[in-house]
Parts: structure tokens; sequence; C-alpha cells
């Protein structure tokens, strides 16, 4: 009698921890949503990336192991500018460069496998007149600008490649008129 006893009397506890856990479940997911939805919300009002560890920035990867490749074959780009406070069309013309690390894993899934993206030159290409041509020649003459352009570029880069293999690009020349 006394198995029978304690037996009901697990089984009960059990019931007991069981309400207790499906309430807490209940009680405390719809609190931590919103503190999720008020974190994301927090973050996007003062522009932080919320998956910042996934881009792995040119200043943590040696020379040694950067490849450099020159958007259109090194050649410039003339791309039309957004109208400024003067009315007129204004022109950038721009050389680019993507520099990829040569030691990380995807390496081999970018481009040819040895630093050529000619294969995707259109894409970067389009990625380039797009950032650039949605600025004024005056904002595109601040240095902070065109480095918001460049981080802007590197960002939509490493999401179309799924990689963070690409680490850096830049202008090798710009000419604003």
């Amino acid at each position: 009698m006394k198995k029978n006893l304690m037996s009901v009397l697990i089984l009960f506890l059990l019931l007991v921890n069981l309400i207790f856990t499906g309430l807490l479940t209940f009680s405390i997911m719809p609190a931590a949503k919103n503190a999720n939805a008020l974190i994301e919300e927090v973050a996007q009002a003062i522009h932080l990336e919320l998956n910042a560890g996934k881009t792995t920035g040119q200043g943590n990867v040696s020379m040694a192991s950067v490849k450099t490749y020159n958007v259109n074959g090194g050649e410039t780009m003339t791309i039309n500018l957004k109208k400024g406070e003067d009315g007129d069309d204004h022109y950038a013309v721009v050389g680019f460069y993507v520099n990829l690390n040569s030691e990380n894993e995807d390496f081999a899934n970018v481009g040819d496998g040895a630093g050529d993206l000619s294969t995707s030159d259109s894409v970067i290409k389009n990625s380039i007149i797009s950032a650039i041509s949605a600025h004024t020649k005056e904002e595109m003459n601040d240095s902070e600008v065109q480095d918001a352009v460049c981080n802007d570029i590197l960002e939509q880069l490493q999401a179309l490649y799924d990689s963070d293999c690409i680490v850096g690009v830049g202008f090798s020349s710009i000419l604003l008129q």
C-alpha cells in the first residue's frame, strides 16, 4: 500500500510541476517577446547592427591575406548623381575596388575562387551605382558620406554573397563634376 501511495504522490507532484512549468512558460514568453521587440526598436533607432559579429572588417585581416579586385577591370565608371539644390545634373567618375580575405573559408565560393569577381561584375557595379546615385554632389564631397557609401556597398555585397569573405570596399579614384 505504501508503494501505491508513494506512486500517487509522485504522480501528483509531477502534475503540479507540469502545471507550474506551463504557467511559467505562458507568462514569461510574452514578456520576453515584448522585451526583444523593444531592444530591436532601440537598436534600429540608434543604428546598431544586430548581427555585427558577422562582419570581419579589413582591420582584423592581415594584408598578406587580402586580395584586391578592381571593379570594371580597373576602369572608371561615370554615375549620375541626385540633383542638388542648384538643380543641375552632376556626375561622379569613380574607380572602385573590393578587398577579399583569401584565408576565409568562403573565399573559394566567391567569384572564381582566386579573388576574381568578374563573373558578377555587373551586380557589383549595380550596387555601386545605386549607392552613389542616391547622393548629391555636395553630399559626396563629404568624406563621411563617402565612408557611409562604402559601408553600404560592403553590407550589400556581404549580403549578396552571404559571406564575410568580402572585408572592404573603397574608391580607387573619385572625381565629382
